[in-house]
């Protein structure tokens, strides 16, 4: 019998949506295995969606409770955050910078990329975290199924309390059913008023394009994942389903946006041998980026790939001080807008970097910003930073 979550996460405004998804250069519409009904009962039972779920598969007490739970959580989070982030970037954000948005180090944050974006026509997110198989969460019921939903929810409420997750808690997650980037990505189209319309698996071919997963590859995964054992069985599983492709709308109709997230190492070493993501981020042309809570690893050497590449590609970026940090910017190229106060980093970030960036906040004007964003400063202040690439 089909009903109704009775209590849902609320679908809050956003922006109308103005021009279709880009498509992906030589990758059919139709291609890869389409995983859409597991995605649309993952972000009812879930994220709440207020969509309708099979209340004799999935424990209709539990999946109630959780709701109730979860929209305390975004209700919270609504009047806290969202209700003072979104119209200052709504005036922040400029109109005419690219709708391809790149987030490295950045999970499925749709929370705050559909906040910042709302219009965005293509998303790419990369980090270490796998996608998740989306199938065994069919399965998942009675006590199995709570316990899942707990500890998605501790982490949901972590998340929106503090603005920024931790490796460590994300690591937490990793041997659970439920395939929790997708869950976070659902969650984030809930609360911001879109809802999915189609999910599928990829892998980046030499030369940058997309392979669609099709029924063959998905096959001879599940085999190699039926042979792994211990940790081999996560990895393989996590290899197979670890990078995804959402599609999404604003509630209620309009057309599709697209979200891809990719599991990749973006260190040095790890993109010189293997240099296949990087090729496809290349083929993208002039994007728009953003990064928060990012380890301060773009300060870093061993990062200097992916720091070349977004110098080479961005017109646009907003992040908090684990961007790019002035030490790295050509000032006749890039100039910066700083938000908020900065003194020090909260977290270990190099000498050079800090006081490049320490030097840019003392030369502009105290710009107010009424929320966190990412990390806050070593004496827990609120920044933002825009680094634009010069007209």
């Amino acid at each position: 019998m089909l009903r109704r979550a009775l209590l849902a996460i609320p679908l809050l405004a956003a922006a109308l949506l103005t021009s279709p998804a880009l498509a992906e250069p030589g990758a059919a519409p139709d291609a890869g295995v389409d995983f859409t009904p597991e995605v649309k009962a993952l972000s009812a039972v879930v994220a709440c969606d207020g969509q309708p779920y099979d209340a004799a598969q999935y424990d209709e007490e539990a999946v109630t409770a959780h709701c109730k739970e979860l929209r305390a959580i975004f209700d919270r989070y609504q009047k806290e955050w969202l209700a003072v982030a979104r119209p200052f970037f709504s005036n922040l954000v400029p109109s005419d910078i690219p709708k391809t948005v790149v987030y490295p180090f950045g999970g499925a944050d749709l929370l705050t990329v559909l906040a910042i974006f709302p219009d965005v026509h293509e998303l790419t997110s990369l980090s270490l975290e796998a996608g998740g198989d989306p199938r065994p969460f069919r399965t998942l019921s009675g006590k199995a199924l709570t316990r899942s939903l707990k500890l998605h929810r501790r982490f949901l409420d972590k998340l929106v309390t503090v603005n920024h997750s931790r490796t460590l808690d994300l690591g937490q997650l990793k041997l659970d059913p439920l395939p929790s980037q997708i869950v976070f990505a659902l969650v984030g189209l809930a609360t911001q008023g879109y809802e999915p319309t189609r999910l599928r698996y990829f892998r980046v071919e030499a030369d940058g394009a997309l392979h669609y997963l099709n029924a063959d590859d998905i096959a001879a995964g599940d085999k190699e994942i039926g042979k792994a054992r211990g940790s081999r069985k996560y990895l393989r599983s996590a290899e197979l389903f670890g990078n995804f492709e959402l599609t999404f709308r604003k509630s209620g109709g309009g057309p599709d946006q697209v979200y891809r997230h990719i599991s990749a190492n973006l260190d040095n070493e790890h993109l010189a041998a293997d240099p296949r993501v990087l090729r496809h981020l290349e083929g993208k042309g002039q994007v728009t980026a953003m990064t928060k809570a990012a380890s301060y690893l773009l300060w870093w050497r061993n990062f200097e790939t992916i720091r070349s590449y977004l110098l080479g590609h961005m017109v646009w970026m907003v992040s908090d001080s684990t961007g790019i940090p002035p030490n790295y910017l050509d000032p006749l190229v890039f100039e910066l807008e700083t938000y908020g106060k900065f003194r020090a980093t909260a977290i270990k970030g190099s000498t050079e970097g800090q006081a490049a960036y320490r030097k840019v906040w003392e030369e502009q004007p105290q710009r107010d910003l009424p929320f966190m964003f990412g990390y806050p400063s070593k004496a827990q202040h609120a920044h933002l930073v825009v680094t634009r690439r010069k007209k």
